[in-house]
C-alpha cells in the first residue's frame, strides 16, 4: 500500500501531514522575530530619542498634555554588525555594547555596529511592537 493511500484513509495521519506541510512554509526567523506589528508611538510621541536600549519620548496623554516617559527596547542584538531580532524577543537588548553613535527616528533605531573582525558597519532596524498607551510607552 503506497504512503498516499495510507495518508488518505487515516484522518489523524492527513491531518499531520496538512499541519506539517504548513509549517514547513514558515521560516525559521519568523518564529523569534520579536513583536511583529509597526510600532505606532511615533504619531504620538515628541522629542524621541534613545540612550542604550531605553527610548524615551514625550508622549500625548488622551486629556492632551504630554507625559515623560521611557522603555527597554527587547529583543534586538549585534549581529555581526547588524542590528537584528535575536530568537528571545522578550531578552533585554544587547546590541549597546557593541554599538556607538546609537539613535533614532521615529521608529527606526541606527546605530554604528562591531563586526566580527573590528570595523563599523551603519545598520537600522524598525523597531516593533511599541505604542503609545495614555502617554505611556508599552509594548502591545
Amino acid at each position: 500500500m503506497s504512503y498516499l493511500t495510507k495518508l488518505s484513509q487515516s484522518p489523524r495521519l492527513m491531518t499531520l501531514a496538512v499541519c506539517s506541510a504548513m509549517l514547513a512554509t514558515v521560516p525559521i526567523d519568523a518564529a523569534f522575530a520579536g513583536p511583529s506589528s509597526p510600532s505606532t508611538y511615533q504619531n504620538s510621541c515628541r522629542n524621541i530619542g534613545v540612550t542604550g536600549a531605553t527610548l524615551t519620548a514625550n508622549c500625548r496623554r488622551r486629556n492632551g498634555t504630554f507625559n515623560r516617559t521611557s522603555i527597554l527596547i527587547r529583543g534586538i542584538d549585534n549581529i555581526n554588525g547588524n542590528l537584528r531580532y535575536g530568537s528571545s524577543p522578550t531578552a533585554a537588548s544587547s546590541y549597546a555594547a557593541s554599538c556607538q553613535n546609537i539613535r533614532v527616528s521615529g521608529a527606526t533605531l541606527r546605530a554604528n555596529c562591531r563586526t566580527r573582525n573590528g570595523r563599523l558597519n551603519s545598520t537600522s532596524i524598525l523597531i516593533r511592537g511599541i505604542d503609545n498607551i495614555n502617554g505611556n510607552l508599552r509594548y502591545s
